[in-house]
């Protein structure tokens, strides 16, 4: 675990160890993802939460100390996990395989929408929440997209070489391209199927590759 996630968790005095979560802590845990998932921070109270889990509201307290406390101790974890060498090197493995930019984009999409979907909930709340916290909202910025963007940055050097990817782009704006069509492809997915999506995954995966490469005016034409 990174230094500046243990400096997060000690600044809000959180343990971090799955191994001592009492059945208690972690029916608070599960009511607490619910309700902030469902209705915000702002919009769930501690008694709500305790009232979810079946706890005196006093058991909240004791164990997270404040309601911020108790948010942190959610959304650490996933900062940890996002921020770990575990999904930065799949993200790796995928970028390095010797295949087309269409398998590449295809399986790095897939990837990253059973990464999201499996941790939805807390993602989401990790999401909102930022605008309203300074200290996860730079925790995101400066620990985790940093590391990911430095990162995916040399995997588009190599890309470049190998001519799957244009060269006269920055690199940055490549990447901007790619995370706008994918967050684009999870966030009507996760968010708004019904009035965003309109085929099967594969085939939604494959539209959303052919838009990214090719635009919304289709393949260019060679000019003599």
């Amino acid at each position: 675990m990174g230094s500046w996630i243990e400096e997060l968790a000690n600044q809000h005095e959180i343990d971090l160890d799955e191994k001592k979560l009492t059945d208690k802590q972690k029916k608070i845990l599960e009511s607490a993802i619910q309700l902030f998932a469902e209705k915000g921070y702002n919009g769930t109270t501690t008694s709500e939460i305790a009232k979810l889990a079946g706890v005196a509201e006093a058991t909240i307290f004791k164990h997270y100390r404040t309601k911020k406390g108790l948010l942190f101790r959610l959304v650490i974890p996933i900062l940890s996990k996002f921020a770990s060498p575990f999904i930065l090197n799949t993200l790796i493995e995928i970028l390095d395989q010797d295949k087309t930019i269409e398998d590449i984009l295809s399986d790095l999409i897939k990837d990253r929408a059973t990464l999201i979907e499996n941790n939805w909930k807390t993602i989401r709340i990790v999401i909102v929440e930022s605008l309203f916290h300074p200290d996860l909202r730079d925790a995101l910025k400066e620990q985790i997209a940093k590391d990911v963007i430095d990162t995916v940055s040399k995997k588009v050097d190599h890309l470049k070489k190998t001519g799957k990817v244009r060269s006269d782009l920055p690199n940055r704006v490549l990447i901007r391209g790619i995370m706008s069509q994918v967050f684009g492809f999870l966030f009507a997915k996760n968010v708004v199927p019904d009035f965003l999506l309109v085929g099967e995954q594969q085939e939604e995966i494959k539209w959303t590759i052919e838009l990214l490469l090719h635009g919304i005016s289709g393949k260019r034409k060679e000019t003599s």
